[in-house]
């Protein structure tokens, strides 16, 4: 199995290698920093699975997935991420990802992850699998169907709110209305399952929006 890793933490990268250089199925091929390289490298490389984290400048481990997979044929992505938020794991799942295991994971699981996941099968941790029942339990609850990622506007309203800009200043940029500003706000504290803006903003830093 070709391997590439893309981490923007050097320290995440090395201690990958080390974990997997004795692993006879697994062959590190390449790593990246960012997601544009992770895109560029998947081209130069081929490799049949990319171990990837969403969190990372230049393009999010989301874009870079859909964009790898788009002209990487044969590649898969197995995701590797600090965070289970179940918002996350269906943006990635919806770009292509073929799996998501938190970095907390052990080597047997990772491993066992990798193989699955070259084998064309998908894979997810037992916390993400939970997160996943809660969500969809929760929307069924309140009579919901499907996943609903945030549209483009509401991406620049949470970009806002973490330059801790008030709505008033908030409308002012986007020219709309505090109303409709104030609209966005709670649709987007809906589709996240969040309380208050101190868990947005925490939201935003995982997804690295500011």
């Amino acid at each position: 199995m070709k391997l590439l890793l893309a981490d923007d933490q050097s320290i995440i990268l090395d201690g990958l290698e080390a974990l997997l250089e004795h692993n006879e199925e697994v062959q590190v091929v390449g790593r990246a920093s960012n997601g544009r390289e992770a895109v560029e490298r998947s081209m130069e490389l081929k490799p049949d699975v990319v171990l990837m984290d969403i969190s990372m400048p230049e393009m999010d481990g989301i874009e870079a997935t859909k964009a790898l997979l788009a002209c990487s044929e044969g590649t898969r992505v197995l995701v590797l991420s600090m965070y289970d938020h179940h918002d996350m794991v269906h943006e990635i799942m919806e770009a292509g990802a073929s799996g998501y295991v938190l970095k907390n994971v052990g080597k047997e699981e990772l491993c066992r992850a990798l193989r699955m996941v070259a084998d064309g099968q998908q894979y997810f941790t037992k916390e993400v699998e939970v997160a996943l029942e809660m969500d969809m339990r929760a929307k069924e609850n309140s009579g919901e169907t499907g996943y609903q990622a945030l549209t483009k506007r509401e991406k620049q309203v949470v970009e806002l709110v973490c330059m801790e800009r008030t709505t008033q200043e908030i409308a002012t940029v986007l020219f709309l209305s505090p109303q409709t500003i104030d609209t966005h706000r709670k649709n987007i504290m809906h589709k996240l399952s969040l309380r208050n803006t101190a868990g947005l903003v925490k939201y935003a830093k995982e997804r690295g929006w500011c």
